[in-house]
Formats: C-alpha cells, sequence, structure tokens
C-alpha cells in the first residue's frame, strides 16, 4: 500500500510537469521560499557569499562547481589566509544543494565554512546545475551515454584539478555521500595521479558493493530476478535490448514545476505521508531524526536528474554484487570497451588515501553488511583511518539528519584542523632542516594524515 501511494506521488508530480510550462508558478504561492531558489540563492538568503564556477571536462561536457569560500562570522583561520579545501561530492539523482538543506547551523557546507574552510560543492554530469556538453544538446541521446563510471574517469578529476588550480592548494580533504563516494573509490583504485591530491576522504553512507540493499533498490535490481527464475533467461534478453536502444536518455529531471508542486503536495498534512514514504522507501526506516517541515524542501531540490544508463549501472551493481564499469551485456561490445566480454572489477585494496567511513545499521542502501563483508575487508588497514557505525541513521540522515552535525559534521570538521595545524607546524619547519633532512619532514608530513 506504502509502495502505490508512492507511486502515486510519483505519477501525479510526472504529470504535472507535462501539464505545466517550464516557467510556472502559482499566484499565491506560500510555501517554503527554498523549495523554488537554487543554490547560490539559498546561500545568500543565510548571509553566505557563493560562487559559480564552471569546468569542462575532457570529454566535453560542462559542470558547474559552486564555492563558499569563507563563513559568516570569525573563525579560527582568517579569511585572506591560506586555508584548508573542503570538497564536497553528491549522490545519486542530488546536487549540491543537499550540502545546505537544512538551518545553517545544521548543513554541512556552512558548518564547515563557518570554521573558516574554502568550501566547493560538485554537480555531476546530467544533474540540474550540469546540463551542458562543449557537442551536446541535452536533448541529444549522446549526451546521456554516460554512467557513473564517467564520472569517475572524467568529472571527478576534472572538477579536483580546477578546484587546486583556483586554490593554488596541493591537496584537498574530499567528503562524498553515496555516489560521492563511489566515484572516489573508483577512482583512486585507478587513477594513481588522483591519489596525491585528496588529502584526507571522508566517506559518508560509502557504496561499492550492493548486494544486500534493502526496499525499493532492492526490489528494481534484485528481488525482480531472484524472485522469478523462471524469467530468468528472458529478463536477461530484455535487459540487453533496453540496454541497446533505451539506455541513452535523462531519468528524473528537475525543474521549477517541479519544485513547486512537490512543496505544495508535501506541505498539506493530509499528505505528509507520500513524501515521507517515498524517502523512506529509498532510504531506509524512520530514525526520528529528520526535521519533517524541511521534507518538501528535500523532495523540490532532488531528485534532480542523471542518465537512464546510470541508474541502469546501479541495478546491475544490485542485481550481480559486482563492483565493476557498466555491462553493455553484449560480449562483443564489452571486449571493445574493457577488452575482457565481463566488465573487469574495480580493486579498491590498493587505495593508499587516508580513509575515514561513516555507515549504519539502518541504511537501506550503503548497508552493514556491504560495508562490512567489502570495504572493511578490502580496504587496505593502513589507510583506514577511522570506522564509525552509526546507530539508526538512514541513508538521507547522514546528510540531513538532526544527529549529523554532532556526529559526522563537527568531528570532520575538527579533525581536519587538527590536521591542517600540523601540516602548517610542518611546513614552517622545514626551513630548520637540512637537505639531509628532508626526509624527516616529508615523513612527519605523512605520519599526520
Amino acid at each position: 500500500m506504502i509502495l502505490l501511494k508512492t507511486l502515486y506521488w510519483l505519477l501525479l508530480v510526472s504529470l504535472t510537469k507535462i501539464i505545466c510550462s517550464a516557467h510556472f508558478l502559482p499566484p499565491n504561492y506560500s510555501g517554503d521560499p527554498e523549495a523554488i531558489m537554487d543554490v547560490p540563492e539559498i546561500a545568500n538568503r543565510w548571509g553566505y557569499p557563493l560562487e559559480t564556477h564552471s569546468v569542462i571536462t575532457a570529454d566535453g561536457y560542462i559542470l558547474l562547481l559552486h564555492r563558499i569560500p569563507h563563513g559568516q562570522n570569525g573563525s579560527f583561520f582568517n579569511s585572506n589566509t591560506t586555508r584548508p579545501v573542503v570538497f564536497l561530492q553528491h549522490g545519486l539523482l542530488c546536487t549540491s544543494s543537499v550540502w545546505l538543506m537544512n538551518m545553517p547551523h545544521q548543513s554541512p557546507a556552512f558548518i564547515l565554512a563557518d570554521y573558516g574552510y574554502d568550501v566547493w560543492m560538485g554537480n555531476n554530469r546530467g544533474n540540474t546545475y550540469s546540463r551542458e556538453h562543449i557537442n551536446y544538446d541535452t536533448s541529444d541521446y549522446a549526451y546521456w551515454r554516460f554512467s557513473w563510471k564517467e564520472m569517475a574517469d572524467y568529472d571527478l578529476p576534472a572538477m579536483i584539478d580546477y578546484v587546486l588550480k583556483v586554490t593554488g592548494q596541493p591537496n584537498l580533504y574530499y567528503i562524498g555521500h553515496s555516489q560521492g563516494t563511489l566515484i572516489m573509490f573508483s577512482g583512486l583504485s585507478q587513477n594513481r595521479n588522483l591519489s596525491h591530491k585528496i588529502r584526507k576522504f571522508y566517506a559518508l553512507a560509502p557504496v561499492a558493493k550492493m548486494l544486500h540493499v534493502k526496499g525499493v533498490f532492492a526490489w528494481l535490481g534484485g528481488s525482480m530476478f531472484r524472485n522469478f527464475k523462471v524469467l530468468y533467461f528472458y529478463m536477461k534478453s530484455l535487459l540487453q535490448l533496453f540496454s541497446t536502444m533505451f539506455a541513452d536518455t535523462e531519468f528524473l529531471p528537475n525543474s521549477i514545476v517541479s519544485r513547486v508542486m512537490t512543496q505544495i503536495i508535501c506541505g498539506f498534512p493530509s499528505r505528509d505521508s507520500f513524501c515521507e514514504n517515498f524517502m523512506f522507501l529509498l532510504s531506509g526506516p524512520d530514525s526520528n531524526q529528520m526535521n519533517k517541515t524541511r521534507i518538501g524542501v528535500y523532495l523540490a531540490h532532488n531528485p534532480a536528474g542523471t542518465s537512464t544508463r546510470n541508474m541502469m549501472h546501479f541495478a546491475q551493481m544490485v542485481h550481480s554484487g559486482r563492483l565493476a564499469p557498466y555491462d553493455y551485456y553484449i560480449p562483443l561490445i564489452n571486449k571493445k570497451h574493457y577488452g575482457k566480454p565481463i566488465p573487469p572489477l574495480y580493486n579498491v585494496s590498493g587505495i593508499t588515501v587516508p580513509m575515514n567511513l561513516y555507515y549504519s545499521h539502518a541504511d537501506w542502501i550503503s548497508t552493514d553488511k556491504d560495508v562490512e563483508e567489502y570495504l572493511l575487508k578490502n580496504l587496505p588497514k593502513k589507510a583506514l583511518k577511522s570506522v564509525h557505525r552509526l546507530t539508526d541513521f538512514n541513508h538521507n540522515d547522514f546528510l540531513w539528519g538532526l544527529r549529523a552535525p554532532h556526529e559526522i559534521f563537527f568531528p570532520i570538521a575538527d579533525d581536519i584542523q587538527a590536521d591542517y595545524q600540523k601540516l602548517q607546524i610542518a611546513h614552517s619547519a622545514e626551513p630548520l632542516f637540512k637537505k639531509s633532512k628532508l626526509r624527516d619532514v616529508q615523513s612527519f608530513l605523512n605520519a599526520s594524515k
């Protein structure tokens, strides 16, 4: 019944998008203003400076970056000094907006900015803020010919290189959520050059293998196959057909219409259950730490679009239990792309970047079983600096939960501050060392990570 109600809600919003024009606004709209604001407007509303930057990937996608160069008030670091650079990367079907959806004292982007850090927020190809290409338009099938593999191969290096170039820093602190961790795990497993640019990696609701997912993801990508074994051969054939004919389209885009209608629907107490059930069916059970007055804002900004191929890639992960590039289901095509009839596995055991993991038993997408049975067993112990198994955090609570600031973001901010202070001390001590002892300084720098 809950699933049917949720599907009804999605259908209602989809029909509204079709019926209404892209510039429609109710004459007496009285919902939360942040539901129809963009990221710069939200930041400015709370008194934070925000810059917009664009970067072109090696394969021609134009990505938008949002930057909060400093916070509202005085902090440990003066806004004119060299400060830690923190890069925030959103998850599946999201945008940079996820980092500032709550009040300033609860939102990670604002918290980190108020610590005095130089905060950058990425936007992957295909979402609300990154919909341009040097050759293609979003109406072209070729534009949507990507999955998270291309985000790991192209988006991540392009964004990080740009941020380091602008800030003049040799490396940065990376905080990823969900897909934002997946593309970093994949990127680090195959790109040694990327490893030198990440000072520390904080993985929130980390995704690598998805063998034990629950909820809607499990039904779509796993149970649907396992419960119909008799039809497996035919389902696989249909997947091959779908992959070759329909994979390169847009999935769940966002617009001003969907934002307004979501806020209107979720603004009625009698319909709140539709919105809540939609979120909990995807992310995990209600943990009683979500500000339910903000649900309309959360759902107005997210989902924010991706490619159908990207969704297919996630479904493949759930069905196969493999951490691998996109499977074309046709051996000859796979061999053309990967040199093998089956996509090769990513190997996370060689990652050297210091990592800090945050996960929970209540998360239905980044499940405790997948984290403990794969990541904790395969990530190098030397690189795995800390593991935090949080109580009653569903997938969205890592971003918006009312306990998240004190259990995740303030500790991360403190850890960055302590680490950066060590770096400053080490760099100031360098002139005291003779050339023959420079290795001692480097050892100190490595040990301080």
